[in-house]
């Protein structure tokens, strides 16, 4: 297919690639790029020092607009939509601006057509466009918003649980109303599916993938060399069994994931293992996160250059998620590093056919603690975990195989004019399968 404009409307600015969304969003980015497509970016910020347009998007679009969102007027807004119709997440992400930004890019750059990155930007689209816009949900939000109920006191969970129900009946109208929608996992497309939905409208599965080579074990084994001096002090004293949890530390469930791991599985990790430390790796720490130095044995890095280094040094990466959606870059980051990781099941449940060879997962604290302990006293049994890991994810998450699927979407879904395409799936090792409905009884149901 010849050269297409595309606008890609995203709701956080996808640069640095240095957590989930903006990591998958910067590879579509680039396969689009090196497709020949001309993308045109419209984007949030909020964070002030993202405002400005990196070289790196610069050099992946033909254009790139980014207005600031400032959180405390969006919550408001979103508070605010309580008693309506609308899904709080929308009302968060409305803009004037935006809207006004779209409609000067469609009359000035007349796109063939559009991508959306995540439900809330599906707001901008004009109708006369869905049927050529291809929308990548990532993973389900609303889901996200019932996980969160589970696990709040009221009233927040009644809040979450209105959420989620309204965003749910959005992404399904998304889905019904585009040329097709994109999630990363076949759990995730099963959660949208709903009678005699699948064969009329497009729901696709593109995996998230790693740079292997940008994430590989440190062949020196010495990663402290690498870290900038002011690192250094994480990375001095005796040598110890160190625990790595990695993420954006301002993120309700990885805020959830550490502050459940300090209270209910490390205290029984240091009964037997006095001298293990937890190790809280990435940026802007909240209160709770930060409090949790108070607790001997565990340590907070805040912003990091380079997370490898941290990986690198773990006895065990743990990735203790109670509130987890799609597959988690995290632990594919952790696992190309040749770590030994133990998960809980909702983070390990998008991994297709993982067994206990690649990857540990625990549900309950005390059964986590001991897998953990086990690693940490069992020197071959944590090499050999941590090289069948970054075998798994080498052979079965690469992200120009799963993108170049995408582009080649987002082109046919084009070039059909609002046609519908056959359902695709693309599996963990990039090959077709059959619609959605014909594998609810084989692959999917063993998925979990």
């Amino acid at each position: 297919m010849s050269a297409s404009r595309l606008l890609f409307l995203a709701h956080r600015v996808p640069y640095p690639p240095n957590k989930g969304d903006k990591i998958r969003a910067f590879h579509a980015l680039r396969v689009l790029k090196a497709r020949g497509h001309a993308v045109h970016l419209l984007t949030f910020a909020d964070d002030p020092a993202e405002r400005a347009v990196p070289d790196a998007l610069r050099a992946l679009c033909a254009s790139v607009t980014i207005l600031p969102l400032d959180r405390r007027v969006a919550n408001f807004k979103a508070l605010a939509g309580v008693l309506g119709r609308q899904p709080l997440s929308l009302r968060f992400f409305s803009s004037r601006a935006m809207s006004g930004e779209v409609e000067r890019a469609i009359a000035t750059v007349n796109p063939d057509g559009i991508i959306i990155y995540s439900s809330s930007m599906a707001q901008y689209v004009p109708p006369s466009y869905w049927p050529r816009t291809v929308t990548d949900l990532v993973d389900i939000d609303s889901e996200k918003w019932r996980d969160y109920a589970e696990v709040s006191r009221e009233p927040l969970a009644s809040l979450y649980r209105l959420e989620w129900r309204r965003l749910r009946q959005y992404e399904q109208m998304i889905v019904r109303r585009g040329a097709a929608a994109v999630v990363t996992t076949f759990r995730e497309a099963l959660l949208l599916d709903e009678p005699g939905m699948t064969f009329s409208t497009g729901i696709h599965v593109f995996v998230n993938g790693v740079d292997a080579q940008f994430f590989q074990p440190d062949p020196g084994g010495t990663p402290e060399r690498t870290v900038p001096a002011g690192e250094r002090r994480f990375f001095e004293g005796p040598a110890r069994p160190r625990l790595v949890f990695t993420g954006a530390m301002d993120y309700r469930a990885n805020v959830d994931a550490v502050c459940y791991f300090a209270a209910e599985v490390f205290p029984r990790i240091r009964a037997r293992r006095p001298d293990a430390e937890f190790l809280i790796v990435g940026s802007k720490p909240s209160r709770a996160v930060k409090q949790l130095e108070s607790i001997d044995g565990i340590r907070v890095t805040g912003f990091v250059d380079d997370v490898r280094p941290y990986l690198r040094s773990a006895a065990v990466c743990v990735v203790p998620l109670r509130v987890a959606r799609g597959i988690q870059n995290k632990l594919l980051e952790a696992m190309a590093c040749g770590c030994a990781v133990v998960a809980t099941p909702q983070a390990a449940a998008a991994f297709a056919d993982i067994s206990e060879r690649e990857l540990l997962v625990r549900s309950e604290p005390a059964d986590f603690a001991s897998a953990v302990v086990e690693l940490i006293e069992h020197d071959s049994r944590r090499r050999d975990l941590g090289a069948a890991a970054r075998q798994y994810v080498a052979a079965r998450h690469n992200w120009d195989r799963s993108f170049g699927s995408f582009v080649d979407l987002v082109e046919s879904s084009i070039s059909s004019a609002g046609g519908r395409t056959t359902p695709h799936f693309e599996t963990a090792r990039g090959v077709s399968g059959p619609p959605l409905e014909r594998r609810t009884q084989t692959g999917l149901a063993q998925e979990g």
